[in-house]
């Protein structure tokens, strides 16, 4: 685990810390050398549960934006064309309302392909250079107008790029988000306050092995681009910043002001991408081996928080086998279980699932996951079996 120290980080939050980081060298106890695989007799059923649309109709294009509300009783999909909202109660699963913002104009979300609910009818949407929260009748409440080259000023980032992956802290007040160096694609974690301004920059050197598996087509910038994706996410009050290349991922404390990097010791699941992928062809036939090639290296998923056991879980999967006219790809898909305090706890390979839950959310300890049935919505619920 490494840490990276901020510039004029009080001596008590220094202190604090490297408590956190020396905790995670601390040698386990007794109950937890016991319980060291949590997932070691790990089983599943599961239900597909459909949605009652009414006279609606759900686009299932590319991409789908779907966010379940805090709480759970609520799933919403983004139609980002329109822009239209739909709202599904969870519990009666039904499509309840639909809301429509404007596409142009002072109270338009802007492009946008995320959003977060963040409850009494608001909605945060991180539109470039001004994102801003949304209340469903259509009126902003809320925006805020960055100042792109004053964020960046001393960092070797782009201004565009200040947004990416940006997320809100509506408890701090706080935003965070993934600037990055276009040209040597390496990432930074900002941090900005509650009026916009930049709290923090700081690298995210451990990313950058997720360059020897960019695949890009075409001279000079153009042309088709395969990358490893960053997740940026924020969980029960930590900021978890993680890429599909490998395991290990940087957690930011907040409250603390404190950044950590930490590999987990997992054995059943590859550690981390290996071998090596051309990083640059020059027709869509190579384009496509390459990216087969890439698709049997193992890719991590982002992190799932469950509320009623107090744990995270993670995705991750490989392929076995390509899709061909007769078959489906055939995948390799491994959980892994978390405790609060982010400490691997379990891992397993996951048999009998055939693809990757899609948008991943816990509901009252099990998972729910969007389904497409027939161009009908509906949720695939796991429940875990792990004790």
């Amino acid at each position: 685990m490494h840490l990276f120290g901020f510039e004029k980080m009080k001596p008590l939050l220094i202190v604090a810390c490297l408590a956190t980081v020396f905790s995670c060298n601390e040698k386990p106890t007794a109950q937890q050398a016991k319980q060291r695989n949590l997932l070691e007799n790990f089983a599943f059923s599961m239900d597909t549960l459909m949605v009652d649309t009414g006279a609606e109709l759900i686009d299932f294009g590319i991409p789908f934006i779907g966010a379940a509300s805090a709480d759970g009783r609520y799933y919403h999909i983004l139609n980002y064309k329109s822009p239209k909202l739909q709202r599904i109660h969870l519990d009666s699963l039904k499509l309840i309302n639909s809301y429509f913002f404007e596409k142009e104009g002072p109270n338009s979300p802007g492009l946008t392909f995320s959003f977060q609910p963040l409850g009494e009818g608001r909605f945060f949407f991180p539109s470039f250079r001004q994102p801003a929260i949304i209340h469903q009748s259509g009126e902003i409440v809320r925006s805020w107008d960055l100042k792109m080259e004053k964020i960046i000023d001393g960092f070797p980032v782009e201004s565009a790029s200040v947004t990416n992956r940006i997320v809100f802290n509506s408890s701090l007040d706080q935003l965070y988000s993934l600037p990055l160096n276009y040209e040597t694609k390496e990432y930074y974690l900002a941090v900005l306050d509650s009026l916009g301004e930049r709290k923090r920059m700081v690298a995210l050197p451990e990313f950058q092995k997720a360059n020897q598996f960019t695949i890009h087509i075409g001279g000079g910038d153009g042309g088709g681009l395969k990358i490893e994706l960053p997740f940026l996410q924020h969980l029960n009050g930590k900021v978890l910043i993680s890429c599909t290349v490998g395991n290990g991922i940087y957690i930011y404390n907040p409250i603390l002001d404190c950044l950590v990097y930490r590999k987990f010791p997992l054995t059943l699941v590859p550690l981390e991408k290996t071998g090596v992928v051309k990083n640059r062809v020059h027709s869509p036939e190579e384009f496509e081996e390459e990216i087969k090639k890439l698709a049997t290296q193992i890719s991590y998923w982002n992190f799932i928080w469950d509320e009623k056991s107090g744990l995270y879980f993670r995705f991750a999967s490989r392929v076995l086998s390509h899709k061909t006219e007769s078959a489906d790809a055939e995948l390799e898909i491994f959980l892994m279980a978390f405790s609060e305090e982010l400490e691997l706890i379990g891992e397993t390979s996951v048999e009998d699932l055939s693809s990757l839950p899609k948008g991943g959310f816990f509901k009252g300890g099990k998972l729910w996951s969007y389904v497409n049935v027939a161009d009908e919505l509906g949720f695939a619920v796991m429940d875990f079996s792990y004790q």
